[in-house]
């Protein structure tokens, strides 16, 4: 609960006026009322005296140990997600500000923000000139993680500039950061064995349910690390000049789809990488019209006895669509298609069903 609010719900639960207040503390009664609608705070050398007549200490007052819950968090940040989609990413940036300086010391919340933001932001489709600004904010929000006392939010947060410096082909930077986090294994060691020990309690407790819920989401964390490992082996391979190596582990990449229930986007995803390197513009072509359709049919996880109980609701992919197709627009490595007699009419088709509020599926 931010101060404002402090101060008007205090002092109503104790009976005062805003009079009374203003009489006890020598200001005038307009400055009271400006505290509690939040257009300026107290005096500094006013909050021990203001504290000690609403009976209160300054940790309260000052929200110093104030934090959101879990479920309020979750439901800012889905407001925060249909401000993007409504009002655009300078709106849902602003709300995101307000809310932090809100909250300043709850870490959970500026971590949600910042992973989402940075989402939305990545998935916004805007010009690397437009994007900076909301970059650099994304930037000091990570930096303010990495000093919590928590090790989860500073190795994620730590992660996550590391990532974004190797976008930036600025590799010392990300190399120094890097060197400081502790070993990954080292951090999840333990995970496994701490996990079938669970389950093995859930099963003598008779809770089958929780037990198989627990194996559905370490099933899925594990297959979407198999799978950014494969993607990343398809890239090295290339590097390499391995290419038939390259195309081995992204037919196997692409099996993956079927064989673990996954969106079926993904099985065009590292032979595209492959398509792409030989410069095989027929080939990319083919494999962009698949992986566009299947994007038009969002993942049902509830149809798989492997996540069924994990299942959220299809999430709209329109928003990830017109990124990819901005992508397909701007992006340099997307060059060599442009003489395509297929390219331009492909994005003209699919941003037309993008924009379309129930596209059909092919």
């Amino acid at each position: 609960m931010p101060m404002n609010l402090v101060i008007q719900k205090k002092r109503k639960e104790l009976g005062f006026t805003q009079e009374q207040v203003a009489e006890y503390l020598n200001v005038s009664i307009p400055a009271v009322s400006k505290w509690e609608k939040g257009i300026t705070c107290p005096d500094f050398s006013l909050l021990a005296p203001l504290a000690r007549f609403l009976k209160i200490d300054l940790n309260t007052l000052c929200c110093f140990h104030e934090n959101m819950s879990q479920q309020e968090i979750s439901l800012f940040c889905k407001e925060i997600e249909t401000i993007a989609r409504t009002s655009g990413i300078a709106k849902s940036f602003e709300s995101a500000k307000q809310k932090i300086h809100e909250y300043p010391h709850d870490e959970t919340l500026l971590q949600c923000l910042t992973f989402q933001l940075d989402g939305l932001l990545t998935l916004s489709g805007l010009p690397p000139e437009e994007r900076r600004p909301y970059d650099e904010i994304i930037l000091i929000w990570y930096r303010r993680l990495t000093e919590s006392k928590d090790d989860k939010i500073t190795n994620s947060a730590n992660y996550m500039i590391v990532s974004r410096f190797i976008r930036q082909g600025d590799y010392d930077r990300a190399q120094e950061i890097l060197d400081m986090m502790p070993d990954k294994t080292d951090i999840t060691s333990g995970m496994a064995d701490k996990l079938m020990l669970q389950v093995l309690i859930y099963q003598h407790q008779g809770k089958a349910e929780k037990a198989a819920k627990d194996l559905q989401n370490a099933l899925l964390m594990a297959i979407n690390k198999v799978q950014l490992l494969l993607y990343k082996m398809v890239d090295a391979e290339l590097a390499a000049g391995e290419t038939q190596a390259a195309k081995s582990i992204s037919k196997k990449s692409s099996q993956m789809t079927e064989l673990f229930d996954l969106w079926r986007y993904n099985a065009f995803v590292a032979p595209l990488q492959v398509a792409g390197a030989e410069r095989n513009a027929d080939e990319c072509i083919r494999l962009l019209q698949k992986m566009l359709s299947a994007m038009l049919a969002p993942w049902d996880m509830s149809k798989s006895p492997l996540y069924c109980r994990i299942a959220k609701p299809p999430s709209d992919s329109r928003q990830m669509l017109s990124a990819i197709l901005s992508e397909m627009e701007q992006d340099s490595a997307y060059d060599f298609l442009r003489e395509h007699k297929d390219f331009h009419p492909l994005i003209t088709k699919y941003k037309m069903l993008a924009a379309e509020s129930n596209p059909p599926r092919e």
